[in-house]
Parts: structure tokens; C-alpha cells; sequence
């Protein structure tokens, strides 16, 4: 007996894909309205650290204190991402130190839970060179190499770092008229594009969206983000093959990004290339196992099609246990126990 897919699962994968693995805006634009009540009695403080040239920092140190003797470090992944879970409500102190390079640190930093109403607060670091010495001579702001490389203007430098800030701290429109700044004044600045159309992206300007990526990649054929972004339109557009083109070009540039593994996963899914699908999403799950929760869900959606029911529904059972919040959460619940009755059926 064939079971007709929660449809309405897969294509949820869309909208958690964009503010998941593009993480191009502030969680506060992902979030459907909830009304903030108490339901919530415990939190996650996650987010990312980056170095002075904004690229991700891998191996930093991370501490956050507060609220009685709350006293946590974690380090920091390839993708600069650090989470303490499980923490009460209040306010926490955090700070960040790297340690491959001893002069970079972060902090102390401010994070209060009451800020968030679905149990995720997103607080994003950014290192800073310990400061010079009394006497000493400032040195400039750190310029990538790769910024190096396109002889990027000071001032369009300067309107794409104001964009990434405002995106942090959750103001997307001015963010996207920042990086706009910036394309202006240099419209070969690849990195800018790419930003401004994940924002365009996050704001359903889908075809807005998709020509920035093109254009960047036109500029920059192996930009990771612009990559993941052209890929995350063509699946938007339901053009599945050339979404896992792109995905599968993306993870060759950076393999350790679980939000890119995901998009692929559900790009091959919808081409049928189950163990394909079934090694993406898996993949996504072991690099990042918060982050990619959502994978179970189309795995769930690929062992049924299978017949594999009871697998099936334990896989659902795994996303809901990890979910508190998703307007989706009854129906999953409801094809759940469908799935246990078939499983017993046989």
C-alpha cells in the first residue's frame, strides 16, 4: 500500500533550508508570529563567530556565564557555529577567545533569554585584535585576501561590513540597502551580491535573488555561498536537477557545511535518487545535528516511500522530540501514528 507524502513537510524543507543553511538574516526574521508566553522554561544561546575579515573562525573557545553558577565553554566548529543548550531564563555574559591565534577575542557580550520567545537566541561574536599598545600606532581594519585580490574600494568595504552587522542584529532592509551601497561602488564585489540576494531570497524576490547569485558566480565560479543561494532558487523553482548541480558544487567548495548537505539531500529526494538523498541527509545530521533536525523529516518522508514504516515514523519521532515549536508539529504527529498502524499492519 502506497502512503500519499506529507507534502506539506517537503516543502516546509524550502523555508528552514533558506533561514537554516543560507543563514543570511537574523533568526528573528525566520520565526512565525508567536505570542511570547512562558511555555518556554529552558533555552539554546547559539550563534557564529567570525574573524576581522568575516570569515567564519574555526576553533574559538566560547564561554558564557550567568544566572546562579552557570559557568560553560564549547568550541567552536569549522563553520565558526558554538550552542550551550538547556539553560534557564536570565541574563548571560559571553566571551570568545580563539585559540589558533592568541591576540583575536570577543566579549564580554550580553545575552538575554527574554529576547526570544521560542527557546533560540541567536547572539553572533565577532573577534577583534587585542588592542595596541599606549603609544602605538592603530593598525588598519583586516582586509581579506580575497578582497585584496578584487582591489575592493575602502568605501565599499565599509558599506558591505555595516551590511553584515545590520544582518546580524536583525535589520535585513537596512542590511540589503548596505550591501546594495556596496555593489554600487564596486560592482564586482562578489561577496556583496551574494549577501544581498540571500536577503532578496529571504524576502521571496526569488528572481531578484537568483540573478545577484549569477552574477557573483560569473565573478567568482567557486563562491560557496553563491552556490548554495543559485541552488536554493532552482529547488524553489522546482528545477531539481540543476538545484543538485549546484549543491553538489557548493559542498565540493566547503564539505562541511550540514545546511548545504541538506538542500542536496532534498533536491535528490525529489529526483528520486534515494541513497543519494539518504548519504546527503545522513551526512547533514553527523556535521550538524541541531542544525540539520529538519533532515529527519525527509528521511521519515523517503523510508516510507520505501514501505519501511515503522523506520519511518521513528525517524519523524526523532524531529519531534527535538522540536518545540514548528506549525506543522500535529500533522506530523498525525502521520506518525498512520505510519505505526501500517508498520503493524503488515
Amino acid at each position: 500500500m502506497t502512503v500519499r507524502q506529507p507534502r506539506q513537510a517537503l516543502r516546509a524543507a524550502s523555508a528552514f533550508a533558506l533561514f537554516a543553511a543560507l543563514a543570511q538574516f537574523a533568526p528573528g526574521e525566520a520565526r512565525a508570529q508567536v505570542n511570547r508566553t512562558e511555555l518556554v522554561r529552558h533555552f539554546n544561546v547559539g550563534g557564529q563567530v567570525t574573524l576581522p575579515d568575516d570569515r567564519p573562525a574555526a576553533r574559538v573557545r566560547v564561554r558564557i556565564t550567568g544566572r546562579g553558577d552557570i559557568n560553560r565553554e564549547t568550541i567552536t566548529n569549522d563553520n565558526g557555529r558554538y550552542e550551550f543548550a538547556d539553560l534557564p531564563g536570565g541574563v548571560y555574559t559571553l566571551s570568545a577567545e580563539s585559540l589558533l591565534d592568541a591576540s583575536l577575542s570577543a566579549g564580554p557580550t550580553d545575552a538575554d533569554t527574554s529576547r526570544t520567545a521560542t527557546g533560540q537566541l541567536t547572539v553572533n561574536l565577532s573577534l577583534r585584535a587585542a588592542p595596541a599598545a599606549s603609544g602605538a600606532r592603530s593598525k588598519p581594519a583586516a582586509v581579506s585576501a580575497a578582497e585584496i585580490g578584487q582591489r575592493v574600494p575602502a568605501e565599499a568595504r565599509k558599506a558591505f561590513r555595516r551590511g553584515l552587522k545590520l544582518k546580524a542584529d536583525g535589520k535585513p532592509g537596512e542590511a540589503l540597502s548596505s550591501f546594495t551601497r556596496a555593489i554600487e561602488l564596486h560592482p564586482d564585489y562578489y561577496q556583496a551580491l551574494a549577501e544581498r540576494g540571500g536577503l532578496r531570497a529571504a524576502r521571496r524576490e526569488l528572481a531578484e535573488a537568483a540573478r545577484d547569485f549569477d552574477r557573483a558566480l560569473k565573478l567568482n565560479p567557486r563562491h560557496e555561498a553563491a552556490l548554495r543561494g543559485a541552488g536554493y532558487c532552482k529547488l524553489e523553482a522546482r528545477e531539481f536537477a540543476q538545484a543538485a548541480e549546484f549543491f553538489e558544487r557548493a559542498v565540493a567548495v566547503e564539505p562541511s557545511n550540514a545546511g548545504t548537505h541538506l538542500l542536496l539531500g532534498v533536491a535528490r529526494l525529489e529526483l528520486g535518487r534515494r541513497e543519494e538523498a539518504r548519504k546527503s541527509l545522513r551526512r547533514a545530521l553527523e556535521i550538524d545535528p541541531k542544525g540539520a533536525v529538519r533532515a529527519h523529516v525527509h528521511l521519515a518522508n523517503l523510508l516510507a516511500l520505501e514501505h519501511r514504516y515503522a523506520e519511518a515514523a521513528d525517524e519523524l519521532r526523532l524531529y519531534l522530540d527535538a522540536v518545540i515549536l514548528d506549525p506543522e508539529l500535529d500533522e506530523m504527529r498525525r502521520v506518525e501514528a498512520r505510519w505505526r498502524a501500517l508498520a503493524k499492519g503488515k
